[in-house]
């Protein structure tokens, strides 16, 4: 196991998705593992970049985040240049690199997780853009309208499927755009739905990933390209996911890796990061290997005899 945790600090969001009584859970756990901690409570975005920022600046040994992917990306913003490790508390309705990480999705197991382990470090990758940073990934067109549509309101009620009816409801309307990518210097132009730039493939339920390959510690960014939304497509996407292969159907789905990668769309599109819907603006993104410590459940080998 990792250096034993002795004192933590906790930031948490109280709007996050989940509806439970934390505090409880958080004080029985560390206190039956001697654990010292203090939590700090968000009220406005910027918050938690905020508190990270100065967390990281006092004797921990950890930096826990009760939150959605959001929550998650704020402390981050504000741990960069630190050594101190990050631990995640599932609080948000989809979690997607808690998924990810393969963190429980109970909060009680999660802090139980955190005071006895076993833990082991992961370093992982983020994207950044302007001045901005992410850790899931951006996507325009059909992908940010599917974002957009699921409102706080519907993620609350029926959590991750408030997604699964928004994206119903954007297939309708969206239509289809010429984006214009430089990848690492290599220039491509193709038509299509949406285009996904990727930290994370997971959905963030059930394990699922819409491109098994796709690694948040690899050093790279995935671009995918979705060309048409139909029935082929989804029995590509089924088979996909079943065989845990990458789609091979390049009249159906493109797929490119890079580090430096500009992308803009005819006509402008909608823009959502992590969860975030922006201005209808051109991204010149990077990936920054490595920018940040996590702790994770730790892989144990099964021993057959």
């Amino acid at each position: 196991m990792e250096k034993k945790i002795k004192n933590i600090h906790i930031i948490i969001n109280p709007a996050s998705g989940k509806k439970e009584s934390i505090l409880p859970i958080i004080n029985t756990s560390l206190k039956e593992a001697d654990i010292k901690w203090e939590a700090s409570i968000t009220h406005q975005t910027g918050d938690a970049i905020r508190i990270a920022q100065a967390a990281v600046k006092e004797r921990i040994d950890a930096l826990a985040v009760y939150g959605g992917d959001g929550t998650l990306m704020e402390a981050i913003s504000g741990m960069l240049g630190s050594d101190i490790p990050l631990v995640i508390l599932p609080g948000g309705s989809a979690n997607v690199m808690a998924t990810e990480l393969g963190m429980p999705s109970d909060l009680k197991e999660a802090c139980m997780l955190m005071s006895h382990g076993p833990l082991e470090t992961k370093t992982i990758d983020i994207g950044q853009f302007d001045k901005r940073y992410f850790i899931i990934g951006i996507s325009l067109g059909f992908g940010s309208d599917v974002v957009k549509g699921a409102d706080r309101e519907a993620k609350n009620k029926i959590g991750i499927f408030a997604y699964l009816f928004s994206a119903i409801a954007a297939l309708k309307k969206t239509k289809k755009a010429v984006y214009h990518l430089k990848i690492d210097g290599e220039e491509y132009e193709v038509k299509g739905l949406t285009c996904i730039i990727a930290n994370t493939g997971n959905l963030g339920f059930s394990n699922i990933s819409f491109d098994k390959h796709i690694d948040v510690s690899d050093g790279f960014l995935d671009v995918v390209v979705v060309r048409k939304a139909n029935l082929s497509l989804f029995k590509l996407m089924v088979v996909t996911l079943l065989k845990r292969e990458r789609p091979d159907n390049l009249e159906l789905v493109e797929h490119w890796q890079g580090k430096d990668i500009s992308i803009s769309a005819s006509p402008k599109q909608t823009v959502q990061c992590d969860g975030e819907v922006l201005e209808k603006i051109p991204l010149h993104i990077k990936i920054i290997p490595g920018a940040i410590k996590v702790l994770v459940p730790k892989k144990i080998d099964k021993i057959i005899k």
